[in-house]
């Protein structure tokens, strides 16, 4: 077990796309999540106590600081920013799936806050209900609950 920062730096390494999903959930907006993230680090590295579970902790810190973001400046019609979907590698498939991604898009726009954080944490951020349920200090069955409302409604949408 090395330093408290040593700690932070290799959860920064490993995790640092889920965490900057965790943050874009609840910011929808790419400079504000990694705003969040800088924030969260900060604070993090400000600390000389060192909580049980670490990892789920600097999640929970990134979120806290995310929602701070959007407290102090609340959404203005933010859309999902394409940036959440794998780039695809020629032209022509991007042209193809364009109008995929602008429906997928308005589709979790329509979702509610929490459907739409959990799912973009999961599938964009790679993070496991369990660790979702840590985050956000919810057990892990809402977690799973929201997720699949979340689904449902989304090929509700697509398909109708």
């Amino acid at each position: 077990m090395g330093s408290l920062a040593d700690n932070l730096e290799q959860i920064y390494r490993e995790c640092r796309d889920p965490l900057f999903a965790c943050a874009l959930a609840v910011t929808r907006c790419p400079a504000r999540a990694e705003d969040a993230v800088h924030e969260a680090f900060c604070q993090l590295f400000g600390q000389k106590k060192r909580p049980q579970n670490l990892k789920a902790y600097v999640f929970r810190t990134v979120r806290n600081a995310a929602i701070d973001q959007v407290r102090r400046n609340p959404w203005l019609g933010e859309t999902v920013p394409e940036l959440i979907f794998d780039p695809s590698p020629t032209p022509d498939k991007a042209a193809a799936q364009g109008e995929f991604r602008r429906q997928i898009a308005a589709a979790l726009q329509e979702l509610s806050p929490n459907e739409y954080e959990v799912i973009l944490q999961h599938v964009y951020g790679g993070l496991t209900f369990r660790a979702i349920a840590e985050i956000r200090e919810t057990p892990q069955g809402t977690i799973a609950g929201w997720y699949q409302r979340g689904l449902t409604k989304l090929r509700e949408k697509l398909d109708g």
